[in-house]
């Protein structure tokens, strides 16, 4: 089954509302602070704030799940808007599902005891949310995934799966939603040496973000003026090799080769890559060794790369969908001379993903210019 994407909204650090945010992701516009009540090492024995990129004005105060409700609503409010003042009717969206996705729930990373709350997810984030949303977004179904970088695909295969079999459901809006910046995010952070600075020049920079997209059937007759989904895979490596990551790249190579193979377009790929890269070394030596095993199906000259952490900071769960919207977003402008898009995932868990997104057709788009 393949998926139309017919909505699109986000809240960055860059920007709120998916054309101000995707223009300065694409713009490569940066803007990271010092945050308070956490010093890293400044390499010369003394000591400085550590940096990211918060969404000023917006998330400030909320910690943890409040911060994803907060970040989360503020996506879904662009999407309901659709780039307007006026909202679009409540009618629009029955039969609509919402798939919401969170990091995954580590004890270390969130201090709480997580096994005694089952229903945590629904308890702190997914229930507030639709209470936040009112009748603005009347929705059918309610699930939530919390796989952190994986979760957008995991959740496009989800989506698959309710649109095929859940007849209520006529389309599903998938919703990340992540903050790195909360004091016991950036302390586990800075325990695991993974925050950058003078000593660290390969660390990450947290941020935080809230990106939703909005995916239906696509018609039966395709008339080839949006973007659709045409293939997902995510892949798991074994317990014993999931910190191997030469074995990492191998299976990150394969799941591209899979995605592309689904797809009527041919070989060699070209067009966008979109990368989680966040400035870590371990993704870089997954994505190196992927990229050794890719020469016959990537035209990597003809490929522009696109690394949202660079502007934005490590978004954790959002990643996925973030990086999906910035490919729809540059795949629907009149002005793109891609027609396809590769988003691809590498997750702290050890999975792997692949998203191949299909944009316009060049004769539909030809048309749109004149």
């Amino acid at each position: 089954m393949r998926l139309a994407v017919t909505g699109l909204g986000m809240v960055t650090s860059v920007g709120y509302g998916r054309t101000g945010s995707c223009s300065a992701i694409r713009a490569g516009l940066t803007r990271a602070c010092e945050l308070p009540g956490l010093l890293v090492s400044s390499g010369d024995g003394d000591v400085t704030p550590a940096r990211g990129h918060p969404v000023s004005g917006f998330a400030e105060g909320f910690f943890q799940a409040g911060a994803w409700v907060r970040l989360a609503a503020g996506a879904l409010e662009d999407l309901l808007h659709e780039g307007t003042r006026t909202p679009v009717a409540p009618e629009r969206w029955r039969g609509t599902a919402l798939m919401a996705l969170t990091p995954m729930l580590d004890p270390e990373r969130f201090r709480w005891p997580i096994h005694e709350k089952p229903d945590a997810l629904g308890q702190y984030f997914v229930r507030p949310l639709q209470r936040l949303m009112g009748n603005s977004l009347p929705l059918t179904h309610t699930e939530a995934l919390a796989t952190g970088h994986s979760g957008f695909a995991e959740g496009l295969q989800r989506a698959a799966t309710l649109l095929g079999a859940h007849r209520e459901v006529s389309r599903v809006v998938l919703v990340g939603a992540d903050s790195y910046l909360d004091g016991l995010t950036l302390q586990w952070l800075a325990r695991h040496r993974r925050l950058k600075s003078a000593e660290a020049p390969t660390g990450l920079l947290p941020g935080q973000a809230g990106a939703c997209l909005l995916v239906e059937v696509m018609p039966p007759r395709d008339t080839g003026d949006g973007c659709h989904i045409v293939s997902v895979v995510v892949k798991s490596p074994p317990a014993s090799d999931a910190s191997n990551l030469a074995k990492r790249g191998r299976l990150l190579a394969e799941a591209i080769q899979e995605v592309l193979a689904a797809d009527d377009a041919g070989l060699p790929f070209r067009g966008e890559l979109v990368l989680d890269l966040n400035g870590e070394e371990w993704k870089a030596h997954v994505w190196g060794n992927a990229q050794v095993l890719l020469g016959q199906h990537l035209d990597f000259d003809a490929c522009s790369v696109l690394a949202p952490s660079e502007s934005i900071g490590e978004v954790g769960a959002a990643s996925g969908v973030v990086g999906a919207g910035l490919a729809v977003h540059g795949l629907m402008s009149p002005d793109s001379t891609h027609e396809r898009a590769l988003v691809c995932g590498i997750a702290d868990s050890g999975k792997v993903s692949a998203v191949l997104v299909r944009g316009p057709k060049r004769a539909a788009r030809a048309m749109s210019r004149s």
